[in-house]
C-alpha cells in the first residue's frame, strides 16, 4: 500500500512546485507589466466642458522598461489636460537620469508633481529633482495650490508634502486656493485621509493618492502589508471625511519587484 501513495504524493510535490512556480513568474514578470487604465468620473460644472488629468503614481523609476513604455503609450492615446505625478517617481538619489528620460519622453500637458516619503527616505537632492522638473515643464507643489481656467470656471489643485515622511501644511496650502473653487488634492500618503479634516478644509471636490501600491500583493482591498503611512486604506475609491478619495495602486514597486492580485494603475480622472 505505501507503493501505491508514493506516486500519488509525487504527482502532487510536483504539481505544487509548478504552480508555485507559474505564480512567481506571473508575480515578478508578467502582472508588474500589465498596466491597467482606471478612468473616475467627478461632476464640478465646468460649463459643458471636461478636464482631464492623469494620474501616475509610485512609478520608481529605475530605467525605461515595458511598464514604463506602457504607461507613456496610455498617456500618447489618452490625453489628459493634466499629468498629476503623486511621489515616490524615484526611490533612489542616483535615479534622476531616469526621471529625466521618463519626463523627456511625455506628451504635452499641464503638469504638476508632489513629493512622496521615497524622495524624502532616498536623500534625493531637492534642488536637482527641481531643476529637472523645471526642465521639463513640471509644476512642483509642496504645500501649494496651483489655479487652473477650464471653460470660464476656476479650479484649484492643492499638493500637499507627504504625510508619512514630510511636513504636510493644509491651512497654508489652502490659503493660497481661489476662494470658492472646486479644489482636488492631491497627497501621497492615505494614512492623512484617517485624520479629521481641520476646520479650514473647506470644499475638497475631490483627493487623489498613491503609496500603497495595492499591497502589491492583494486580493481586492485585502492585502497583505501595505507600507507605514497607509492608514486603513488599499486601493480603489473611497467615502472620507475629507470627501472623495481614490487611491491609485500606483505604477512601479517597492522593495520586492512583484505584484500579484494588484496591477499598475493608470487613473483618468475626468472632470465635468
Amino acid at each position: 500500500m505505501n507503493q501505491k501513495k508514493k506516486p500519488r504524493r509525487g504527482f502532487w510535490i510536483l504539481a505544487i512546485v509548478l504552480a508555485v512556480s507559474l505564480l512567481l513568474v506571473y508575480g515578478f514578470v508578467l502582472e508588474p507589466r500589465w498596466v491597467v487604465v482606471t478612468r473616475l468620473h467627478k461632476q464640478v460644472d465646468l460649463k459643458g466642458a471636461t478636464f482631464k488629468i492623469a494620474q501616475l503614481s509610485d512609478l520608481h523609476l529605475s530605467g525605461m522598461g515595458a511598464t514604463q513604455e506602457a504607461t507613456l503609450r496610455h498617456l500618447k492615446a489618452l490625453q489628459p489636460d493634466l499629468i498629476l505625478l503623486t511621489g515616490d517617481v524615484i526611490d533612489d538619489r542616483h535615479a534622476l537620469p531616469e526621471l529625466d528620460a521618463f519626463l523627456k519622453s511625455m506628451p504635452d500637458a499641464i503638469k504638476v508633481a508632489i513629493l512622496g516619503n521615497w524622495e524624502h527616505w532616498s536623500g534625493t537632492d531637492m534642488k536637482q529633482l527641481s531643476a529637472i522638473y523645471k526642465r521639463h515643464k513640471v509644476r512642483l507643489l509642496v504645500n501649494e495650490c496651483l489655479a487652473l481656467l477650464v471653460n470660464g470656471v476656476h479650479l484649484s489643485l492643492a499638493g500637499l508634502d507627504d504625510y508619512t515622511a514630510g511636513q504636510p501644511d493644509l491651512v497654508q496650502t489652502l490659503q493660497q486656493c481661489k476662494k470658492g473653487t472646486p479644489i482636488i488634492m492631491a497627497q501621497h500618503s492615505p494614512g492623512m485621509f484617517d485624520e479629521a479634516p481641520s476646520p479650514e478644509l473647506g470644499q475638497i471636490a475631490y483627493s487623489l493618492a498613491g503609496h500603497t501600491h495595492g499591497g502589491q500583493v492583494a486580493i481586492g482591498k485585502h492585502a497583505l502589508f501595505t507600507p507605514k503611512g497607509s492608514g486603513q486604506y488599499v486601493t480603489g475609491s473611497y467615502q472620507t471625511a475629507w470627501g472623495d478619495l481614490y487611491v491609485s495602486r500606483g505604477i512601479g514597486t517597492s522593495v520586492i519587484p512583484l505584484r500579484i492580485g494588484a496591477r499598475p494603475e493608470f487613473v483618468l480622472l475626468e472632470l465635468r
